[in-house]
């Protein structure tokens, strides 16, 4: 999942996108104008792309998928654009260009920026009033995270919340009991002790966990109240909560429990995990782990520990409709089709009665199905901004990143961080 947690620089995207100045044209050469007449009735099928960074197994997947909906609609034909390397990068030259494909996946953190600069369709009308559209059956993490100005950009098609992995064999050989649902951060902190192992030269052999940047720094500051910015856009990364989470975190980071920064990105904090080095990860409940583990060691998964309340982040990601699209009506019916389609597809779906295809999907899965639930529940994404990306940016650099090395007090590294967040958002 850490994988497709992409960022790439806004500033680069926002300028070239604006420098085409494709603020929703009409007169755009996106999708091809077939499909209806004035007289409303069809002539043939509009003729539409959706834009994917699936690649490999997952692409021939979704080509499946397509081909099915291809074969029952009369209205559209779906074509498939896979970008699995460079996405953000050649989509915003397309829309330049003005060639915007009819659809196209978007990371949560993206939409925003693209909805203000005019590029993508606002469904909620059309959304709202959809008998095959149920926004209500949606969690309110995922669905919050396409809109944007009380409007609605996209249907969310996934939405992975993080939950703590963990290794059964060497939990039980360190005498650390099983977690609970119920662990408090306390709690992960004694455990995490127990399980880092030193030779008799004094050199870790083993760790507890990693943290390396990963998961996300809102973690523990919205597990006590905090935020790094409200939804409407105020900096909120140095209140007295958020900073409470940061202490909470640099008391595990201060144990010495973690491999250092430079040591989890040479060797890999998942490959950490599944080699038996790292006794509990974070990572998607979609991540297949347990099957890359096989039988080397049993795998566990538990919600992960909670603060003065539960919440875990989620990757969330939806599909939007491009403003450029010569045929809106062709390209909404086919959002929704893929969109409910994909449902019965990817792990973890964003909707509420979406569980029971976990198993037939993911049959591995199923020991964790419960826990899986529990977090959906409670997971959200970013108040995400017009500039997400570069707040990203800006806290990884100037919280995180020094937090973990100890270079900075989890005071110094809020108002620093907070500072920064202002010249970039002007708040």
């Amino acid at each position: 999942m850490k994988k497709i947690w992409r960022k790439i620089t806004a500033v680069f995207i926002t300028a070239a996108i604006a420098a085409g100045s494709i603020s929703g044209c009409a007169s755009s050469t996106g999708g091809a104008s077939t499909g209806s007449t004035t007289s409303g009735q069809s002539t043939e099928k509009a003729k539409l792309t959706v834009s994917t960074w699936a690649g490999a197994d997952e692409l021939k997947q979704m080509q499946a998928i397509v081909d099915k909906l291809n074969a029952n609609s009369k209205d559209y034909t779906l074509t498939i654009q896979s970008i699995p390397a460079n996405y953000y990068t050649k989509i915003q030259a397309m829309i330049s260009a003005k060639q915007a494909p009819d659809l196209m996946w978007l990371s949560q953190e993206y939409i925003p920026m693209y909805a203000k600069l005019g590029v993508l369709m606002d469904i909620k009308d059309k959304a709202t009033q959809d008998s095959k559209v149920n926004l209500n059956n949606y969690f309110d993490g995922p669905l919050n995270t396409a809109k944007y100005k009380d409007k609605l950009y996209g249907l969310p098609w996934i939405s992975q919340p993080v939950v703590m992995y963990y290794n059964e064999d060497l939990l039980k050989s360190a005498g650390v009991d099983l977690p609970s649902g119920n662990w408090s951060w306390e709690d992960f902190r004694t455990a995490a002790k127990k399980l880092t192992k030193v030779d008799s030269s004094g050199k870790i052999t083993q760790w507890g966990t990693v943290i390396d940047g990963w998961p996300p720094v809102q973690t523990w500051i919205w597990a006590y109240g905090g935020e790094t910015v409200d939804k409407d856009g105020k900096i909120l990364i140095d209140s007295r909560e958020s900073i409470k989470g940061l202490t909470e975190l640099n008391k595990i980071l201060r144990d010495n429990v973690s491999p250092t920064q430079e040591q989890a990105q040479n060797m890999g904090d998942a490959d950490l995990f599944k080699t038996g080095k790292v006794a509990m990860f974070f990572g998607g409940a979609g991540d297949d782990l347990e099957k890359q583990v096989g039988n080397k060691f049993k795998v566990g998964m538990a919600e992960i520990p909670h603060g003065d309340k539960k919440v875990t982040f989620s990757w969330i990601a939806s599909t939007v409709i491009s403003s450029q699209t010569k045929n809106p009506d062709a390209a909404y019916e086919a959002l929704v089709d893929l969109t409910n389609a994909t449902f019965q597809w990817k792990v973890v779906p964003p909707i509420q009665d979406g569980f029971d295809m976990i198993p037939k999907n993911m049959p591995e899965k199923e020991y964790a199905l419960d826990v899986i639930k529990k977090s959906s529940q409670y997971a959200r994404g970013f108040n995400n901004q017009e500039k997400e990306t570069e707040i990203d940016t800006a806290i990884g650099d100037e919280l995180y990143t020094p937090l973990i090395n100890g270079k900075k007090t989890p005071e110094q590294a809020a108002k620093d961080a907070a500072a920064k967040i202002k010249t970039i958002t002007g708040k």
